[in-house]
């Protein structure tokens, strides 16, 4: 029975990504996170704080998004955020995830959010309390963007 189990855990995890991060991933995370806390304080809502978990979220689904070339907010298996978040031991309140393909800069992806409505709310998500971001390449040379802003569950 436990090694059915295991089977089948493995098998739901699925398939390792090959993924191409961009150079100073770190320093572009930085900078996405201050670029969002910019357009939360410019309309009155509280800053963001980083947090790894999240980042790790995040970098999985950009990883999945540009092993695919496409964007998506499901992952193997028809995961969604949530089973993302509890992948990486994030209790959470509430979570939002924005995506994006094809802009070069950090500035380019946080004004491609703020210009869509439904990126704009979840990027000023009132309860969202901290952040992470994710970035990766495609073979075809596009980058590929996550975000996911959450508040923790106490």
């Amino acid at each position: 029975m436990m090694l059915r189990l295991a089977l089948l855990l493995a098998l739901l995890s699925g398939p390792a990504l090959a993924c191409t991060l961009p150079e100073g991933l770190a320093a572009l995370r930085v900078e996405l996170l201050n670029l969002a806390n910019a357009e939360r304080a410019a309309q009155g809502v509280a800053t963001l704080s980083p947090d790894p978990r999240l980042d790790e979220a995040a970098q999985t689904q950009a990883c999945r998004m540009a092993d695919r070339e496409r964007l998506s907010h499901r992952g193997s298996w028809f995961a969604g955020l949530g089973r993302r978040l509890r992948r990486v031991d994030y209790p959470y309140a509430m979570a939002v995830e924005n995506i994006g393909e094809g802009q070069i800069s950090a500035p380019q992806i946080i004004q491609g959010w703020m210009d869509s409505p439904g990126h704009r709310q979840n990027m000023l998500a009132r309860d969202a309390r901290e952040a992470g971001f994710g970035v990766a390449r495609a073979e075809n040379g596009r980058l590929h963007w996550s975000m996911v802003a959450a508040a923790p569950r106490f």
